[in-house]
């Protein structure tokens, strides 16, 4: 001990210059824990809050750091009454005769200690932890120092140190660990953005190291989201606090503030539209794909749902698919044309029976395969259109590939979704294939319309998505997934996810079993927080951590409005922001 202060081993992991915060003190009605400990607050620090990281220093030198789980106020008051009547009661302006004794106490959550021994600790002076004792306590130094750790934001920790907070790219995109999956309410967890900015990270990291070869494909299901990756985000030109603190955050993380490069958007065709493209982006940028009937020709009882789709009129197309492949019969215009003579037959002959189907079940079918090609416009070939496919093959490494598919319905989304990633899936898994990238990040929004948790919605590619949540991690396919409530997506694709981010949530999801080993304050927490705040959980991490993240250097997609300008001319368009970030 020196004045009164313990020698600590490890200096550089404290924030000596701010000082001491409080004492670590165990009572008989808190005691402390080797997973847990308690400290009172030192009088005049008042930056203490939930989510900040500490560390406690025995009289022996070592240290154990934690994060701030629960904050408690007590005051030296009997009860209620007696501090009422000892305000001439009840006048909240009266001074009472004797000043109250008030302290603030923490719960902290153990992170890692310098002492090999795992116990609880008795005394200890506690500090802020500095960012060197924030990246040993959570294990990040050996993964960065190896070139592996991706910047996903930072902590701010009570002394206003902005912390670099990295994950392990072993365990983001394998073979170690994969996938993330984000959780929180529409509009107010910026779910959509922290992606981007995680692919920014991403991408950015692997090719300056030239540790991985890594493209990414995703996929827009509502709007314009994802539709302006290569357009800078105009938010930057602003002086404001919070974008100049985004600025810093860049610099700490030491990230770009680029917009992305490499970027192509495909869209299903469109016929009336002179850029043959259906996307709410119109300035000529944007590649259309249509297919032909064989290409989708498994596909098409997905297409359905279970009224339309029986079990008979499945039994019918098992003979239908059999014609095609005999005939063969190559264009959704030939199936049609075929389908035509057949009920013509059928319907002169009097017959009861279509190749042992009953007449009703072989109407049925028809007739669905009739409505196809309205129900997915742009998806089919039809009226001599040409097949034109999403080039997967040119895929490269730092290359992003954005599917928009918010035309289409659910069923359409869940097929083309459910076909690029089988194909890309393919393409790794076969070593003969010729490719310039080794993993790939695949993104999709609403997720629990492709893996909902309830074991009677019927979603075709549900198994495909265990399926890769399960393996996809050894062959290098990594699904970014996003929802609103986690409590919706099937516990297989939450659980095979090595990183899980929580944004603002409603108290009534946050009452569900996914949220139930957070201590309670933390739960509360993030009811209220912030855009641009969430609560990170990795596989490396052994206590979850609250970061923020800048604005993506991207604009937002439902930020920009293009004018109304030819798909065929490229031209520079007029544009302008609306500013609700």
């Amino acid at each position: 001990m020196k004045n009164g202060q313990p020698d600590c081993k490890f200096p550089e992991y404290l924030n000596g210059k701010f000082g001491p915060i409080g004492k670590a003190a165990s009572t008989r009605d808190y005691p402390n824990t080797a997973q847990y400990f308690n400290f009172w607050i030192s009088a005049g620090v008042d930056s203490v809050e939930l989510g900040n990281i500490v560390a406690a220093v025995t009289d022996d030198g070592h240290i154990t750091f934690g994060t701030v789980v629960e904050l408690r106020s007590i005051m030296d008051i009997e009860n209620f009454l007696s501090d009422y009547i000892s305000h001439d009661f009840g006048d909240p302006n009266v001074q009472p005769p004797s000043d109250l004794a008030e302290i603030m106490i923490a719960k902290i959550n153990v992170i890692r200690s310098t002492h090999e021994r795992v116990r609880p600790i008795g005394r200890g002076i506690v500090y802020f932890a500095s960012p060197q004792g924030v990246g040993w306590a959570l294990g990040m130094g050996d993964y960065v120092a190896e070139g592996r750790g991706v910047p996903i934001g930072v902590m701010e920790n009570g002394d206003n140190s902005l912390v670099p907070i990295f994950l392990d790219d072993e365990f983001l995109i394998g073979p170690e660990g994969s996938h993330m999956n984000m959780s929180g309410i529409s509009g107010l967890a910026t779910k959509t953005s922290l992606v981007e900015f995680l692919l920014k990270s991403i991408l950015e990291k692997m090719i300056k190291t030239e540790k991985r070869r890594v493209a990414a494909v995703f996929f827009n299901v509502k709007g314009k989201d994802l539709l302006y990756l290569d357009k800078p985000n105009p938010q930057y030109e602003e002086d404001d606090p919070y974008t100049n603190k985004c600025r810093q955050m860049y610099d700490v993380l030491a990230i770009e503030m680029t917009p992305f490069e490499n970027v192509r958007v495909f869209a299903p065709y469109d016929r009336k539209f002179e850029g043959h493209t259906k996307s709410f982006r119109r300035d000529g940028k944007v590649e259309h794909f249509i297919w032909e009937l064989t290409e989708i020709v498994e596909d098409i009882p997905t297409l359905f749902d279970e009224e339309s789709w029986d079990e008979s009129v499945d039994a019918v197309y098992v003979d239908v698919k059999d014609q095609i492949e005999r005939q063969p019969i190559v264009s959704y215009d030939q199936l049609i044309e075929w389908l035509n003579e057949e009920r013509r037959v059928v319907s002169q002959a009097h017959i009861t029976h279509w190749r042992g189907h009953e007449k009703e079940d072989f109407y049925k079918t028809a007739k669905n395969l009739d409505a196809l090609a309205g129900l997915y416009d742009g998806l089919i070939c039809t009226g001599g259109v040409d097949p034109v496919d999403i080039p997967l093959a040119d895929l490269y490494n730092g290359s992003i590939f954005v599917i928009d598919i918010q035309s289409l319905n659910d069923r359409g989304q869940m097929m083309v979704f459910n076909k690029i990633l089988t194909r890309v899936y393919s393409m790794l898994l076969d070593k003969n294939v010729d490719r310039d990238f080794d993993s790939v990040v695949f993104f999709i929004d609403e997720l629990n319309k492709f893996a909902p948790s309830d074991p009677n919605v019927r979603a075709p590619i549900k198994q495909s998505l265990i399926e890769i949540c399960a393996r996809g991690r050894s062959i290098g396919v990594s699904l970014f997934g996003v929802e609103q409530f986690m409590s919706q997506i099937d516990r297989q694709v939450v659980d095979n996810s090595s990183t899980i981010i929580y944004g603002r949530t409603g108290p009534a999801e946050l009452m569900t079993d996914n949220y139930s080993w957070l201590d309670q304050d933390m739960r509360d927490r993030l009811t209220t927080v912030p855009r641009g705040t969430f609560l990170l959980k990795h596989a490396k991490f052994v206590q979850p951590v609250w970061c923020k993240f800048p604005f993506p250097t991207c604009v937002p997609g439902d930020q920009y409005e293009e004018e109304d300008i030819s798909a065929e001319v490229e031209t520079e368009s007029a544009f302008a922001f609306r500013r609700d970030l």
